[in-house]
């Protein structure tokens, strides 16, 4: 499964952000998540995660190591640069989203 994740659309702090990637990671199916933009099955028995925060694009193919550490540490855990304690500008970035037409195309 690959899971694309979009940080920018949520401002919750550093912290929150860790113990709700946990969860997820614990479960990642059925959980619905507001920065979740996209969940492929893409065939592989691993947990691939794309996620796009801070400016930069974070991409990790979980091992079932990788993964247990991230369902008790967060996404964090496994990346290699430290990311924003606090964020804002979400609330701008969701009413841009709406403005959207329905048919537009992802990237």
């Amino acid at each position: 499964m690959k899971v694309i994740i979009d940080r920018d659309l949520c401002d919750t702090t550093l912290a929150y952000c860790q113990r709700c990637s946990a969860a997820f990671f614990r479960y990642p199916e059925g959980s619905d998540r507001l920065c979740i933009r996209e969940i492929i099955d893409d065939g592989k028995e691993t947990l691939t995660i794309v996620m796009n925060t801070d400016g930069r694009v974070l991409e990790l193919e979980l091992t079932e190591e990788d993964r247990q550490l991230a369902s008790v540490e967060g996404w964090e855990a496994l990346a290699n640069f430290d990311p924003a304690l606090f964020r804002k500008g979400a609330m701008e970035r969701w009413h841009k989203l709406r403005q959207l037409p329905t048919t537009h195309a992802m990237l």
